[in-house]
């Protein structure tokens, strides 16, 4: 999950990290709570274009899974999907998130998300809402998302999200046809009130490898523009999980993170069925959480077992001896693969 989120108001998102540094094991877990979707965003390994049979993880399962994320010590969950909320027990999943005191998120595209059902999700316990914004333009949103009357129901979404009290995600999918666009996204953002910006790499599974012309002119470079914007314009914090941001990029925010999520072990990426991920983007299957890894030691499971396979693949010996080699670790996995170097290709050092 290589996203760089700006803040500009202090929030929650930050304990999992506060808890990783405590205990060394996973303390952040997104929950795809279905398989289906309302969208064809173009890159996305969901949507309704996909020939599999639509899904949702079963309600007795979903109280299984948060059991076993709290006794392990699970500080965050993201509700996703597919599209969370077309999750018919969403409410009753946040509900029984709260009673463990787990702080939670939700990732949607928002087509459904009035202001009873941001309510509702609020009074269960919800505390942030994140949606996309792809595009200034409406019909190019759109465009992207595959579904008309996305963009103004985007915006829909983040005025009854803020309207209640909710923390705010406005998230973009940075390419080649919005990257020029990227402070105007951020500046509509920040004129419905949003409190976080937050940045993804477009690069993952699914429809994503055969887009490739659509990656960013400089993806790094970029990010550090946005980073000097947010800045000038009031942010207070920076937090990455991208392993090539910062890498020799000095800002006077504050930054948090820890570069990749997914290779640390902080992050647990579940599906419907119970089968944990190695992220979103790289969708190795690691071991189903319902079957292994019980009685109350899945994060110290997960860790090794994310150890072992990130001991596993290989590394360009380019990589091996940059200097910044500690930091980054070699950079995403997702983009090495896709990467006939074999070097992260937003990489300036590869």
């Amino acid at each position: 999950m290589c996203l760089v989120t700006f803040d500009w108001n202090k929030n929650d998102a930050v304990e999992k990290f506060k808890k990783y540094e405590k205990q060394k094991t996973a303390s952040w877990a997104v929950v795809e709570l279905t398989n289906l979707c309302n969208f064809r965003c173009m890159w996305c390994y969901a949507g309704i274009n996909n020939n599999y049979k639509p899904e949702h993880m079963k309600k007795s399962d979903a109280k299984k899974l948060i059991k076993i994320l709290a006794d392990s010590g699970i500080k965050q969950i993201t509700c996703s999907g597919g599209e969370p909320t077309l999750y018919p027990d969403l409410t009753d999943f946040v509900k029984e998130c709260s009673d463990y005191e787990i702080i939670t998120h939700l990732n949607t595209n928002g087509f459904l998300l009035s202001k009873e059902f941001a309510s509702e999700l609020k009074d269960a316990g919800l505390s942030q809402v994140q949606t996309n914004i792809d595009s200034i333009s409406p019909r190019e949103h759109d465009k992207v998302r595959g579904k008309s009357g996305s963009f103004d129901q985007a915006l829909k979404a983040i005025r009854n999200a803020k309207e209640l009290g909710l923390t705010v995600v406005s998230q973009t999918v940075l390419t080649k046809n919005n990257e020029k666009e990227i402070f105007d996204i951020m500046r509509i953002g920040r004129r419905l009130g949003i409190q976080r910006f937050r940045v993804w790499d477009m690069t993952g599974e699914g429809d994503a490898k055969d887009k490739m012309n659509l990656v960013p002119t400089n993806y790094v470079k970029s990010l550090q523009e946005i980073s000097k914007f947010a800045e000038q314009n009031g942010a207070i914090n920076i937090e990455s999980c991208d392993p090539l941001f910062p890498l020799d990029f000095r800002t006077d925010l504050s930054c948090s993170g820890m570069g990749c999520v997914a290779v640390r072990g902080l992050l647990m990426h579940i599906s419907h069925l119970g089968d944990v991920f190695y992220c979103a983007t790289h969708r190795k299957r690691l071991y189903n959480i319902f079957k292994e890894g019980r009685n109350g030691k899945i994060g110290i499971f997960h860790k090794e077992i994310v150890d072992n396979y990130i001991n596993g693949i290989k590394i360009s010996r380019k990589c091996v001896h940059c200097r910044y080699f500690s930091k980054c670790r070699g950079g995403c996995n997702t983009r090495r693969n896709f990467s006939p170097t074999g070097v992260d290709y937003f990489c300036k050092y590869g």
